[in-house]
């Protein structure tokens, strides 16, 4: 399996500027082709962000997601898919980020090997583009609860939501091109994206989701 070496956030991407280079260590341990449960993957964020460290204690501390929370997960990633580069965008992600950690009843999986290209660069948004297979994952699960165990619709949703940021990105910033994402928009527009990520799947990822 490809291994993650470095993940910074793009210059001018946002203020964070810290390296999450032991969240990815974090997720090295263990056997290599695994996935994991999000309070790992979100330590990416975590160890970016001083924000989220004050209420990542108090993840135990909370109840069952409402209903309220749920709608705003969706609304807000669907905005970070056509908006990615909206001013508020780093405010959502910072928010989507604190909740899929802190919420006890929506499970989110994390392969470090699906897109492993966007884990080893610091340039054009790829860790913005990385987290938003998260949380494109997650606004699947809070919509479709009963397939929260079918980890090949989960990874689907989360790399199509990661492809829409992606070209939404590009009409705004032309050059941040990644040749392997649009190698990725021309399978799914041929219908071969699915059978593409099953195999990706299969060959990078271990489910990490409740029977």
């Amino acid at each position: 399996m490809n291994q993650p070496r470095k993940l910074r956030r793009p210059a001018g991407a946002g203020d964070c500027d810290r390296d999450p280079v032991e969240s990815l260590r974090l997720l090295r341990e263990g056997t290599e082709r695994r996935a994991y449960r999000l309070p790992f993957a979100v330590l990416l964020l975590v160890l970016c962000c001083p924000l989220l460290l004050s209420t990542h204690a108090r993840a135990e501390e909370r109840g069952p997601s409402t209903a309220e929370e749920r709608a705003k997960v969706i609304d807000l990633t669907r905005k970070l898919e056509t908006d990615p580069l909206n001013p508020q965008a780093d405010e959502w992600r910072v928010w989507l980020a604190k909740w899929i950690d802190e919420v006890p009843d929506v499970v989110v999986p994390v392969c470090p090997g699906l897109l492993p290209q966007l884990l080893r660069s610091d340039r054009n948004y790829a860790h913005e583009l990385a987290m938003q297979v998260v949380y494109s994952s997650a606004a699947f699960i809070v919509e479709h609860p009963q397939q929260q165990v079918d980890q090949q619709a989960v990874f689907q949703a989360g790399v199509d939501g990661a492809l829409k940021a992606y070209q939404a990105i590009l009409k705004a910033k032309p050059r941040a091109r990644w040749y392997f994402l649009d190698s990725l928009i021309q399978m799914r527009d041929k219908g071969e994206l699915k059978e593409y990520l099953r195999k990706q799947i299969d060959d990078n990822c271990v489910s990490g989701l409740p029977a």
